[in-house]
Parts: C-alpha cells; structure tokens; sequence
C-alpha cells in the first residue's frame, strides 16, 4: 500500500517528534545525573568535641552547609564544642546536605527558685524535677509537722524563692519528722539506681548515707546507670528510725547484679517458707 504525500508527511513529524523526545528525556536525566551527583556520598565525620571553626572549615572542604540547632550546658563538656550532630558519623550524605549540630552552651540555664517551703517532700520533689532543678541533701529534724519541708536551702545557705540558679543544681531540704521517734521499715533496695533508691527512702523518711562504687563504674554516665548491689543496713536488720541513713554499693556489672539478685530472691523464698511453716 502506497503512503500519499499528506501520510508520508506526518509519519515522517511523528518520527521526528519520537527523536526529539527521547533526546530531551537523555539531556534530562543526565542533568539531574550530574545535578546530584550520582553514585557519588561523602561520609560524615565525627565532629564530636570540636569547636564551631573547626566544624565549618572541614565542611565547607567537603562542600557541606550546616546549622547549630540547639545548646545544652554539660559539665563534663567544652563549651562550645559538638556534643551532638545529625547526620550522625558514617553517614553517607550528597555533597550541599546540611548537617544539624548541638552545641556546649558555655553557660548553665538559670532556673528561678521556686518556693517549697510549707508544702510536703513528695510535691517539692516533684516541683524541682518539673523545672529542671535535683534533691540534694535531705536532713530530717523533729517537728510537729512530719513529712513538711521546713526550708530549702544549698551549701548550708538559704535559697529564696524567685533566686536565680544553675539548672541541675541540687537544693538541700529540711524535712519535719515525727515527735515520738517513730520506726519504719528497711527498703530492698537492691537492682535500684540511687535516682530509685532515693524516691523509696524518701516515701519511709530515710536518707541516703555513703555511696560506694566498684571499679565498673568510670565515668559520669556510668554513675547514672549504676546499680545497687549491696545496701548497709540490708534487710536482715530491724526497723530503723525515721530519718536513719542507707549506705549504697553501686556497680555496672550485669554478672554481679544478677548474682546478687539471684541471692535475695532465695532468701525471700526461703522466708517465706519459714512464715508458712510457722503459721
């Protein structure tokens, strides 16, 4: 079949329409090819305490941008330096990717002293761990208002509400205790960290006393993380009086927290064998 002039005419602009598509397709891939750089990363360093010039001369050689998003005050950090970043290390990243850091503040936030006088150990606690402040010392005095904080204070010095002080900072408190030297029970305390441990003494109006830590425990993180594996009076003693003091053994060690635990259970068991047979 013979193609007339007019067919022999569009045949031959779709062909060449079809030809010019598929090379503008060819010159948009390979622009976006070479506009991205495919195939081709970067592998994020660890900028991990680094000052901020440092940072921005090692990523303007490798054609990254970045941005200091946030500042934390740590006291066992450089001010100033990277404490945290995003890409994290060994990332592979596009070269014009930016990097997020946070940043040592070179000051510790100021937090206003609230008031926690009047009021009772378990909502001044809870006061202080909401606006960024720790417990420090808790020293019971006989009192005809128990369980009631009669002053807070730090380093033997009284801190006034509205009083500007370093976020994190332990205040000392002041606690009534009963009259008549009541008693109270001994904790297991054993598997706790002292941030645990304290919140059950607190709840029977006792304090903590020395704290020791084997030689697992190395650094500041180490220290958050320990664990109780032995407490001084353990619970073979007998009821203590409200204010008394626990001594605290603290250890890392899975195998020697486990050893211990796997000991004060037998004894619970074998206790309470006894109960049952005695009664």
């Amino acid at each position: 079949m013979k193609i007339g002039a007019v067919g022999f005419w569009v045949l031959k602009n779709l062909i060449i329409a079809v030809v010019i598509a598929i090379f503008l397709i060819l010159i948009t891939m390979f622009s976006i090819r070479v506009y991205t750089k495919h195939g081709e990363s970067l592998t994020v360093p660890d900028f991990s305490g680094m000052q901020e010039d440092q940072v921005r001369k090692i990523l303007e050689k490798n054609e990254l941008n970045y941005q200091v998003t946030d500042s934390l005050y740590v006291l066992e950090e450089k001010p100033g330096t990277v404490i945290g970043q995003f890409p994290v290390k060994d990332s592979h990243v596009k070269s014009g990717r930016t990097i997020f850091f946070t940043i040592c503040a070179r000051k510790p936030e100021q937090i206003s002293m609230p008031k926690l006088t009047d009021i009772s150990l378990r909502q001044a606690m809870n006061i202080l761990s909401r606006v960024g402040l720790n417990v420090g010392t808790i020293t019971y005095v006989p009192s005809e208002y128990p369980n009631l904080v009669l002053a807070q204070t730090r380093g033997a010095k009284d801190i006034e509400q509205g009083l500007k002080v370093n976020k994190g900072t332990g205040i000392d408190l002041t606690v009534g205790k009963s009259l008549f030297s009541e008693k109270t029970v001994i904790p297991d305390l054993i598997g706790l960290t002292l941030k645990m441990a304290k919140n059950e003494m607190v709840s029977l109006f006792l304090v903590q006393g020395s704290l020791i830590y084997d030689e697992s425990v190395k650094s500041r993180e180490d220290t958050l993380n320990a664990r109780i594996f032995k407490q001084d009076p353990d619970l073979s003693g007998e009821n203590l009086k409200q204010g008394s003091s626990i001594d605290m053994w603290f250890t890392i060690d899975e195998e020697k927290l486990k050893n211990v635990e796997a000991v004060a259970d037998s004894l619970k068991i074998s206790d309470l064998s006894i109960n049952k047979d005695n009664k």
